[in-house]
């Protein structure tokens, strides 16, 4: 086991002993354990979503964790929260790492301010993302939950609530930083991460009613990398004797996006429940990036302990990067030259595969059954359609990237929070 950061866990060793001088002088404390313990298989041998193939895996969806909460005055708290979870690094290692770390300053009942790490409501279940036991799903819907590499930074968060009669209404305005590993896999070099510098600024609207939770949120994140090259701009047509490639042109410092999320939760008479997601991530300064549209429907029944769900989600890339990635994708140069035609079909793959590319949709049936208030099972089987591509899959080496398939995924897991 590895730690991501080494200021993350000594952050949290500081902060907890901060804590256990001041208990004694705190009015109230408490503290609370998550977990999700999970394994999925799919019916083919190259892996999806990092860990997902025939084989089977834990690492998916397996997540541990802890919190601590202090309430030193009416005004004043802390909170803590750490979990250990496959490494952002690479593909081998788990990681402990600090996802929460903030200070709370709440004047009145209208106002709250907090200064630290801590989760940026991006999704209907941001703040509860990593705690499986407080959802149905056995996986969120990954075409939604993965347009963002990170959603906990370093920052200000200050909140605004209105009290509308029997809802509310509040406000959530931020700006922070985080440092991101972006993994990237090639058919020709394998599997690679990079460093990257983000910092994202935004707000969230939120209204919440008895049956009823909306939100919208905007977003803006500039993104350099640490140390690593700059990122290509755009693509140029190169001639050589054995026929027209493609290569990089120009390089960018930085990369800007701006994410849009609309996201509704409604509970219906019947005790039926519909959950609709969707977002629009558009990238600047780059023809080779992340420019998404995706989301997903989702309809649940609760039948006292059971409650059965079926979701259908997609995510396409659209705009320039798709058509990057279309002609990348069919440029090859015939065998003439044993050696050197090889390696100029294997740059155009690299290329073709470095563009974070997705054209996907999914099927999810499934259902979680409530072994006790803390607790619950899940299982669900999710088909995945690929239709010209999708970063998710790692295609097998030197062949043609997967594309026009199926990809069968079973999920079982057991999720506690106490």
């Amino acid at each position: 086991m590895k730690s991501n950061d080494r200021s993350l866990p000594n952050a949290m060793a500081v902060a907890l002993m901060v804590f256990a001088c001041t208990a004694a002088q705190a009015q109230d404390f408490s503290y609370s354990a998550f977990g999700t313990i999970g394994a999925a298989i799919s019916n083919q041998d190259y892996r999806y979503q990092r860990f997902i193939d025939s084989d089977g895996s834990l690492m998916r969806d397996t997540v541990l964790g802890a919190q601590l909460d202090v309430q030193f005055t009416p005004e004043l708290s802390a909170t803590v929260q750490g979990k250990l979870a496959p490494s952002a690094r690479n593909d081998q290692d788990w990681d402990l790492t600090a996802s929460w770390a903030f200070a709370s300053w709440r004047p009145n009942n209208d106002w709250l301010l907090r200064a630290g790490k801590l989760r940026i409501p991006l999704y209907l279940s941001s703040e509860n993302l990593d705690v499986g036991q407080s959802y149905e799903f056995a996986r969120l819907p990954t075409e939604m939950y993965s347009i963002a590499p990170t959603t906990d930074v370093t920052g200000l968060y200050i909140t605004r609530n209105w009290a509308l009669g029997n809802s509310d209404l509040s406000l959530d305005v931020y700006s922070g930083q985080a440092k991101v590993w972006v993994r990237l896999n090639t058919r020709d070099t394998g599997t690679s991460f990079n460093k990257y510098d983000t910092r994202v600024s935004g707000s969230v609207l939120t209204w919440r009613a008895e049956d009823t939770m909306l939100r919208f949120s905007a977003h803006h994140a500039v993104t350099r990398p640490d140390g690593g090259p700059l990122n290509p701009v755009s693509t140029q047509s190169i001639t050589t004797p054995f026929g027209p490639v493609y290569d990089a042109s120009g390089t960018t410092p930085k990369i800007r996006n701006d994410i849009i999320t609309v996201g509704i939760d409604q509970q219906l008479p019947g005790n039926w429940r519909i959950m609709f997601e969707a977002e629009r991530n558009i990238q600047h300064d780059t023809d080779l990036g992340a420019n998404t549209a995706g989301g997903y429907i989702a309809v649940l029944k609760s039948m006292d302990k059971w409650t059965p769900y079926v979701s259908a989600s997609v995510l396409k890339t659209v705009g320039a990067p798709a058509r990057a990635h279309e002609a990348l994708s069919q440029s090859s140069v015939p065998d003439l030259v044993p050696g050197v035609t090889d390696v100029i079909n294997a740059s155009q793959r690299r290329f073709a595969d470095s563009i974070p590319f997705y054209d996907q949709h999914s099927l999810a049936i499934g259902s979680s059954y409530a072994l006790t208030p803390h607790s619950k099972l899940k299982a669900e089987w999710l088909h995945t359609w690929v239709r010209k591509g999708s970063a998710m899959i790692d295609s097998p080496s030197a062949g043609p990237a997967v594309s026009n398939t199926g990809i069968d995924v079973l999920s079982i897991s057991y999720n506690f929070a106490y």
